[in-house]
Formats: C-alpha cells, structure tokens, sequence
C-alpha cells in the first residue's frame, strides 16, 4: 500500500519538475523568436510556433525520461 502512494508522489514531483522545465524552455525560446510567442501561438494559430513548441516539449520529456532512468 505504501508503496504505491510513494509511486503516486514520486509521479507528482516528477511531473511539476517537467512542467516547470519545459516552461522555462518555452519562455527562453520564445524570448529568441518574438516577444509574443503565446500570442502568435493561441490568437494568430501559427502553426510553425506551435509545432516549435510541441518539439520543445516532445524532447524535455525525452531527456527528462532518460535521465531518471
């Protein structure tokens, strides 16, 4: 039984540190292209920032999947 609440809040932890980096990620990457790299994204629909971002967050949960192993 302990056992799997210590799986539920390691999975937890892990999850708010990947959402944390790949925040920072997406802000420094948005900061190189454009002041409004949200806005682009959400109200204008560019399809090139989004897809950006999805392989910002692709690769940080690669990475982050790797080094936990």
């Amino acid at each position: 039984m302990w056992r799997i609440l210590g799986n539920i809040v390691e999975m937890f932890v892990y999850a708010s540190v990947y959402l944390i980096v790949v925040l920072i990620a997406t802000k420094i990457v948005g900061a190189s292209f454009s002041g409004d790299f949200e806005k682009k994204i959400s109200e204008e629909g560019n399809l090139g920032y989004a897809l950006i971002c999805a392989a910002i967050c692709i690769g940080m949960a690669i990475l982050l999947a790797s080094v936990l192993r």
